[in-house]
């Protein structure tokens, strides 16, 4: 099955004026950039990137210019050549554009801020992310991640494409992890490091998921620069009973 196309411009009208700055990330994204080091010269690719907001952010915060996007909705990455002209965008599912225009392309950050568990191929968006790294390079993504049973499946488990947290639009999946199913994962890229900052919360009002509580985690996944036999480094600020579970 096949990633959604999204028709809605619900996605360009707010993310023209949202996630444009830097004020407007999340603590926990902001936090977790903030500790990766982001060189001003470095390449970035942003996986569901809206608008371009990122890029706009970066450059504010760490003076990043080299920046691509993709996105899967055509009117958003319509308003983000106007909103950020200086970055390059393109229009597509990355698991297509990655066999087209991004093929062999290596960047030293990828970056993904809720999209990819907003997929049908949750785990193919995952592996494609990973090949755009470049050796040293870091993987960034978001996650929703509980101690239960994991879904990935769209009729158990949506949340419709609005801003006013209403049960109304297009849907899309709502990806929920189990904790140690995704470090497992994770842990099959052979990264030198995995980062972590989280906390708990409630699924959004137009969220329809059989979960009362997810907790919400950004995760940054750092690539060797060669093969070896090093344990993986784990620097994870997240709920207690995350960090429990994974020393058992």
């Amino acid at each position: 099955m096949k990633n959604i196309v999204y028709e809605t411009k619900v996605l360009s009208s707010h993310y023209s004026s949202n996630r444009v700055s830097w004020d407007q990330f999340y603590p926990s994204e902001k936090r977790l950039l903030e500790s990766i080091d982001l060189s001003s010269d470095g390449s970035v690719l942003d996986i569901g990137c809206g608008c371009g907001g990122l890029g706009l952010a970066l450059k504010e915060r760490f003076s990043l210019t080299r920046y691509t996007g993709v996105d899967i909705n055509s009117e958003a990455v319509k308003e983000g050549k106007q909103l950020n002209p200086s970055a390059s965008l393109f229009c597509g599912d990355i698991l297509d554009l990655t066999d087209a225009e991004l093929s062999n392309r290596l960047f030293d950050t990828v970056i993904s801020l809720s999209c990819i568990d907003y997929n049908i191929r949750f785990s193919d968006m995952l592996d494609v992310a990973w090949r755009h790294v470049a050796p040293g390079g870091r993987f960034v993504a978001t996650f929703r991640l509980s101690l239960e049973e994991g879904i990935n499946d769209i009729n158990l488990s949506y949340q419709h494409i609005n801003f006013h947290n209403l049960q109304e639009g297009e849907i899309a999946p709502y990806v929920v992890l189990n904790f140690q199913e995704l470090i497992q994962l994770l842990k099959k890229f052979d990264p030198s490091e995995i980062k972590a900052s989280g906390y708990w919360g409630p699924p959004a009002g137009s969220a329809i998921t059989p979960y009362k509580l997810v907790c919400f985690a950004a995760f940054s996944i750092s690539k060797k620069l060669t093969s070896d036999d090093a344990q993986i480094v784990y620097d994870l600020d997240l709920p207690p009973e995350f960090i429990a579970s994974l020393e058992k």
